[in-house]
């Protein structure tokens, strides 16, 4: 017998040699630039992603120059279903973070200007500015896809991972103009009514839930039975929010008139002392006309011109604060300080019976302009921008308590929550001031800073969620325009044209009941997702690291 060597080693001769059997191949991650398992069936060019991408930029910027319309919620679910067709195509960061950059030059191009304007700076810097605005404000992109690439294969199964990362790209970035996915749709009423339970974000994360199950199955030609749950759920929350419609179209409780004014005064006119007060008097004269015993009238921010002292007590001490003496409350904005010399932009409550209660100080200052960043460890950084001011912020809420009197000579309470400015895009400050007891949100601005732009729109747009969030009347007097008033549905029910002098009357109700992101939502599902995304993180981590110790 011939033996000879076979590939199992010696083998009689004429034999046959077994085939070897393959070594299985150590499993590998996807290298950037291809497709990321199951979500495509081959290899992606690079192109189409990055065109998908600019494209939802575009969308995005477009839906952004028609707030509050039809048309831009409809051109936001396009911009969404783009996106996530784009970063499920292919695993890269760069496609996402042009759709960023894009998305914010278009869509907030009123920056620069306000860069310019508010902050005093000159053209070269305005610029610098804005493209570092454009430059951060577009990284809420980036770690969206960050995030989307990174989440484990158990967020696949039910269609949840575009959801999950962009509520925390929303959570986790920090904006100068802090918008959300979800505040495009304010013009789907009933959809919006969830921000009631969940806040801007649950709408976010809705339609972005529905998009990826919407992308799978007729982009990527995949199906399951799960992906019907973000459909189910989408139902449920139209649902919803047509339950909310019937219950406050017509609120029950008290009837209160509100008297906002705005004088219309023009950037130069701010400035200049003696225009301010000719616009203080023509808003006095406005509100005499306008108002009737027994109402509240709210001016803008700043419309007095002077600094009061805190414990000034009583109009008339100095005489620079309205007062009617018929029953009319007053909500006015105007600067103050303490007795340390510290000053602050400040909201002064003047109670019917001509009392003034200590003011609110604005507790979030807009960087550039209201104060300089930094300035106190670099005291050369105000000779870059003399004209910003040197506010200190304040520390906290304050709930003024309007001792208001019936027709019958009954007298009750209101309650009204001031907020200044930018403050009524933060959903922390209102939600606080509603758990204080606060029965009407009122935002007093200044949006004159934006000029002939879309930004006291979308400005409008984004405090709009306050008034759903809390299910509160919502009150905005600001010196330009945008002017309203915002029922706890999030419509505008009254308003002034911006650019335009005048009042408008309505009657809301202070309301006490509690919404459910007010009193035990809030944030805490997204916080709570943002665990459970970084546990299951270094759960796979671990069982990698133990994986390669056996080999």
């Amino acid at each position: 017998m011939h033996l000879v060597m076979g590939r199992s080693g010696l083998v009689p001769a004429g034999a046959t040699s077994a085939p070897a059997r393959p070594r299985p191949r150590p499993a590998t991650r996807p290298r950037r630039g291809e497709p990321d398992g199951p979500r495509s069936g081959g290899a992606t060019r690079a192109l189409p992603v990055y065109l998908a991408s600019v494209l939802a930029g575009v969308v995005l910027a477009i839906a952004w120059l028609l707030p509050g319309t039809g048309a831009g919620a409809v051109l936001a679910w396009v911009a969404a279903l783009l996106l996530v067709a784009a970063v499920r195509a292919r695993r890269e960061l760069l496609p996402a973070y042009c759709a960023g950059l894009i998305g914010h030059l278009v869509g907030f191009y009123w920056v620069y200007r306000t860069v310019c304007v508010f902050g005093g700076f000159g053209p070269a810097a305005g610029a610098l500015i804005f493209a570092v605005f454009i430059a951060l404000g577009a990284l809420q992109f980036l770690v969206f896809a960050l995030i989307h690439h990174h989440l484990g294969p158990g967020f696949d199964a039910l269609a949840l991972r575009s959801a999950t990362a962009v509520v925390l790209a929303e959570l986790l970035t920090i904006r100068l103009f802090p918008w959300h996915f979800g505040h495009t749709q304010i013009a789907f009423t009933p959809f919006v009514q969830v921000a009631g339970i969940g806040g801007a974000m649950a709408v976010s994360f809705l339609m972005f839930w529905v998009a990826e199950a919407g992308v799978r199955v007729l982009v990527f030609r995949e199906w399951r039975v799960a992906f019907l749950l973000p459909l189910v759920v989408f139902g449920l929350a139209i649902g919803y929010g047509l339950a909310m419609i019937g219950r406050y179209r017509s609120p029950d409780g008290r009837a209160q008139e509100v008297v906002v004014v705005q004088g219309n005064a023009t950037l130069a006119e701010k400035r200049d002392l003696d225009s301010a007060r000719k616009n203080l008097t023509r808003i006095w004269e406005l509100s005499r006309t306008a108002a009737h015993p027994g109402s509240l009238v709210v001016w803008p921010e700043g419309s007095v011109p002077a600094y009061i002292p805190a414990a000034v007590a009583r109009v008339g001490n100095p005489p620079v604060l309205p007062w009617i003496g018929d029953g009319t409350a007053f909500l006015v904005g105007s600067y103050s300080f303490l007795p340390n010399q510290e000053r602050y932009n400040a909201a002064f409550a003047v109670y019917p019976d001509g009392r003034v209660p200590l003011p609110y100080f604005k507790r979030i200052l807009i960087p550039f302009g209201e104060t300089l960043p930094l300035a106190s460890y670099f005291p050369w950084l105000k000779g870059l921008n003399a004209k910003a001011g040197v506010f200190s912020a304040g520390t906290e809420t304050r709930i003024f308590d309007y001792p208001m009197r019936r027709p019958d000579g009954a007298v009750w309470t209101l309650k009204v929550a001031p907020l200044i400015c930018y403050e009524d895009t933060v959903p922390s400050l209102a939600r606080e001031a509603t758990q204080q007891g606060a029965e009407l949100l009122v935002n007093i601005t200044s949006d004159s800073w934006f000029g002939r732009t879309l930004a006291p729109h979308q400005h409008h747009l984004i405090a709009a969620f306050r008034a759903i969030e809390n299910r509160r009347f919502l009150i905005r007097a600001t010196n330009t325009g945008l002017s309203g008033v915002v029922d706890p549905l999030g419509r505008t029910i009254a308003g002034i044209p911006p650019f335009s002098e005048g009042t408008v009357t309505a009657t809301v109700r202070p309301l006490t009941d509690p919404s459910a992101y007010t009193v035990w939502v809030g944030d805490r599902p997204w916080w709570g997702l943002l665990a459970v995304s970084l546990a299951g993180a270094i759960v796979r981590r671990k069982r990698r690291t133990g994986a390669f110790g056996t080999l």
